[in-house]
């Protein structure tokens, strides 16, 4: 069958030649170089590579000679598209092309086209392609020569770069060498090519249609268009990384916080509000005075620790839990960032208020979050104090909050205190060594910092 698929790939690239602009409307050729896609399709459905064909299957497709890759992929509300330059991808034997096909579903995966769209608010164009697709091609076998790798990148960039990093990681190491070699030769690395027609692969101009999906479409959708299609690819046996990815996406939080705050909301004060539709219970007879019904909003005060002890990992465990926090219930939560002193107070409304770990060397010290509620008089808010557990072993101001959970984030034993003032929890689902890639995970569902990677 290989020599079957070799001829067709031969014979479509020289009609590619022949047709020149006229491939993207030519019929007979739309319909043949499409039949041979199936058959690309077709001979990835069987073992790990099953999960890449699902996933094709699950997308539009469509010929484009504008685009500096041999494939392309661009979002829409309810579908991707999947665009494919004949000049580049016909140029590719049949294992190369299940290569880049499986090198776009990464791309969808791990959701480039907003990550980009942020990154390179502090990064530069070429440092941001240049860092995705390394990022994702380490994990793919049987790549074209041209295609960018950590191996041939260190070279040309003379950087020293890790594997299984995350997409910042290779970002930031990339824009030094970028700006050394701008220093020290006065070189622009980027210019525009718009409307081009690319008959070869051009790594400075990837991934230019994915600015035509930013700004149109609802990302919280997208983001929901491909879970589901991770899921429905999610079929026999899985890639490793494709394996872990999946996991991570289904990770939930330990704490059961739905149970935990109905227990909770009949036992702590809670404000009234006015309504007509009930009348004054003091004067039964005034039609004219407004009733009261009790206001379930729950007030919540989150604190986390950020002292030096407490890792990346272990503040990843306490997003994750209070991500689970806000989609259960109606809430008014406070962020409460401390380590020997309150260093960031913020309200969040939504899962893309929350903020990115601020770099701190300090102490910890569990006083200063309870001399700030009872200073602000927040006496009223559960408060659920994340934090490794070490810390001073008495408070020097007594807590004035009716209900507080200390959740232990990780293994390095039991709450300091003599004294907790309230319930203890201990995480058990800590494992430092995998939350680089859940870190993506959170980025790519919009409920990670997204505000805090602009800057």
């Amino acid at each position: 069958m290989n020599s079957e698929i070799d001829i067709t790939i031969k014979d479509l690239y020289e009609r590619t030649l022949k047709l020149g602009t006229e491939v993207q409307e030519d019929k007979d050729f739309r319909k043949d170089f499409f039949k041979l896609i199936e058959k690309v399709t077709f001979s990835m459905m069987n073992g790990e590579d099953n999960f890449f064909a699902l996933f094709l299957i699950q997308l539009k497709r469509e010929i484009r000679l504008d685009i500096a890759s041999a494939c392309e992929t661009k979002a829409s509300l309810s579908y991707f598209i999947i665009y494919f330059n004949p000049y580049i991808f016909l140029q590719c034997n049949l294992n190369e092309m299940q290569a880049l096909i499986k090198h776009e579903i990464y791309h969808i995966m791990y959701n480039h086209i907003k990550q980009s769209s942020i990154l390179e608010k502090k990064y530069s164009t070429t440092a941001v392609n240049t860092a995705m697709d390394i990022s994702i091609n380490q994990y793919i076998n049987n790549l074209p020569p041209f295609s960018l790798t950590i191996e041939n990148v260190r070279l040309a960039y003379n950087v020293d770069l890790k594997y299984d990093k995350t997409l910042e990681y290779y970002a930031e190491k990339l824009q030094k060498s970028i700006n050394n070699r701008i220093n020290e030769k006065g070189e622009k690395v980027e210019n525009n090519n718009s409307g081009q027609v690319y008959k070869k692969f051009d790594a400075s101009h990837s991934h230019e249609i994915w600015s035509e999906s930013l700004g149109k479409y609802d990302m919280e959708q997208i983001d929901e268009v491909t879970t589901k299609m991770v899921r429905n690819s999610a079929k026999g046996k899985l890639p490793a990384k494709i394996e872990e990815f999946i996991k991570n996406l289904n990770k939930k939080a330990e704490i059961s916080w739905q149970d935990y705050l109905r227990r909770i909301v009949g036992t702590l004060p809670h404000k009234y509000r006015k309504t007509i539709t009930r009348r004054n219970r003091r004067q039964q007879d005034r039609l004219d005075l407004r009733g009261q019904l009790s206001n379930h909003i729950i007030q919540i005060a989150v604190a986390i620790d950020v002292s030096g002890s407490m890792s990346d990992g272990e503040f990843d465990t306490a997003i994750v839990e209070i991500i689970n926090i806000m989609s259960k219930n109606d809430y008014e939560l406070t962020i409460i960032e401390c380590d020997n002193v309150v260093r960031r107070v913020y309200k969040v409304h939504s899962k893309k208020d929350l903020k990115k770990k601020i770099d701190t060397k300090g102490g910890t010290s569990f006083s200063p979050v309870f001399e700030y509620i009872n200073k602000h008089n927040m006496r009223d808010h559960l408060l659920v104090y994340f934090t490794d557990g070490m810390g001073e072993k008495d408070l020097t101001c007594k807590p004035q909050n009716k209900r507080i959970l200390w959740v232990l984030t990780g293994q390095k034993g039991d709450l300091s205190l003599n004294k907790s003032y309230g319930l203890v929890k201990k995480l058990k689902n800590y494992e430092a060594e995998k939350f680089d890639i859940y870190k993506e995970v959170l980025f790519n569902r919009g409920e990670w910092a997204n505000n805090e990677w602009a800057k």
